[in-house]
């Protein structure tokens, strides 16, 4: 009978052991479970990519989607530029405390100048290139949860004729939840496409996807020759727009945070009208989603969450015009926000887009600056783009 007793004991301590072992390889499992966040599950395998452009778009915005398809989804496929030299190409060091040194403002002011003399030049070239082909694919995230069934029927007849919607079952698609609708949408994308960036955009935000994709090459090519300089300190990863550090928290209004409690002002951030992000980045956010405090406001929180990281190269860009409305278009400009669908046939068609308002001189366009890295907040953006 003790002999029963101590086998019976010995068959529950170990029923015991591999029952916790089972619940924990179970947890576990479910937490690195692909696209478990988003609930994308079918998707095309894994294919090497060199840009993914993710738009962000509302589900009644075929119109703008559309637009967007034929225009300037259609540059750079092929690339027909000439490479961007890669001795223009700025690439961060790590000063003597192991930060990341960016460019001060004459260095991106001579930058602009150096990219405007390539660019005329390439304009006025008569010269043919032979063509590349850079692996480039595109989505528009859409959420789906709840939704019209007419208007899902309307977004499933969209979807078998161009197959690039990226539906996202567990989001409602509202703009509260603009932030979550990032995250669910690198979720899908980083677990089922090798790609090395990745480019955010708002479905009313032109790209010259060309210029844009022919100098992103040439940082990268240069980045992977130069990796060795790096020696024992993580590759710069990129975090590429135009840069805020002096926006106050908003209390009123759609972009109202109230639970940003970090500081006076929100962490520097780039401008949600398009940044491009480094594939690292977006695997951090997809795999600690569950972790991170979400703000109203998606490029707030994106920068609020890329803040603490020394190896960010945060490259601020005044060729981005991605603020919550557009500057006056210039002609090197490569990101171009708040865009209505003429305005986007106009840029595809090589035109400069104008804007004709009655009260434009009372307008406070936002202003064009270069970003000082080597001031406080409140001092950042003073030196303008003259």
């Amino acid at each position: 009978m003790r002999r029963m007793n101590n086998l019976l004991t010995l068959f529950t301590s170990m029923s015991a052991f591999f029952f916790g072992c089972f619940i924990t390889t179970l947890l576990t499992s479910v937490d690195k479970c692909p696209a478990q966040k988003s609930g994308v599950h079918k998707l095309e395998p894994h294919p090497e990519l060199f840009l993914m452009v993710l738009i962000l778009s509302a589900p009644r915005y075929e119109d703008k989607r559309n637009v967007i398809r034929e225009t300037w989804l259609k540059l750079g496929r092929p690339l027909s530029l000439p490479y961007y030299p890669e001795e223009f190409v700025y690439l961060p060091f790590y000063g003597s405390m192991g930060h990341l040194q960016m460019e001060n403002t004459n260095d991106q002011a001579n930058r602009l100048r150096i990219f405007m003399d390539w660019l005329e030049g390439v304009q006025n070239s008569k010269t043919e290139v032979p063509k590349r082909n850079i692996k480039v694919k595109h989505f528009f995230a859409i959420g789906t949860q709840g939704l019209d069934p007419d208007l899902r029927y309307q977004l499933e007849k969209e979807q078998k004729k161009h197959l690039d919607l990226l539906l996202l079952p567990r989001l409602t698609d509202t703009y509260p939840n603009l932030t979550e609708k990032l995250l669910h949408s690198m979720d899908a994308l980083t677990h089922h496409y090798d790609f090395s960036y990745l480019l955010k955009v708002d479905d009313d935000s032109y790209v010259k996807l060309d210029y844009l994709l022919n100098e992103l090459v040439s940082y990268d090519r240069k980045l992977l020759r130069r990796s060795k300089e790096y020696r024992d300190n993580p590759l710069p990863a990129l975090y590429w727009g135009f840069f805020n550090g002096r926006s106050n928290i908003k209390t009123k209004g759609q972009w109202a945070e109230p639970n940003y409690f970090l500081s006076m002002r929100y962490n520097t951030y780039a401008l949600g009208g398009g940044y491009v992000l480094g594939r690292k980045l977006c695997e951090y956010m997809a795999n600690n989603s569950h972790h991170l405090s979400t703000y109203v406001s998606e490029d707030v929180s994106v920068g609020t969450w890329l803040a603490p990281f020394r190896h960010v190269y945060r490259h601020h860009d005044p060729r981005f015009d991605t603020a919550y409305m557009a500057r006056k278009c210039k002609k090197y400009h490569l990101v171009l926000h708040k865009r209505n669908e003429t305005l986007m046939r106009d840029l595809y068609n090589g035109k400069l887009c104008t804007f004709e308002v009655a009260n434009e001189k009372q307008l406070q366009r936002p202003i064009e600056y270069y970003y000082d890295w080597h001031k406080t907040a409140e001092k950042c953006c003073d030196t303008l783009v003259i």
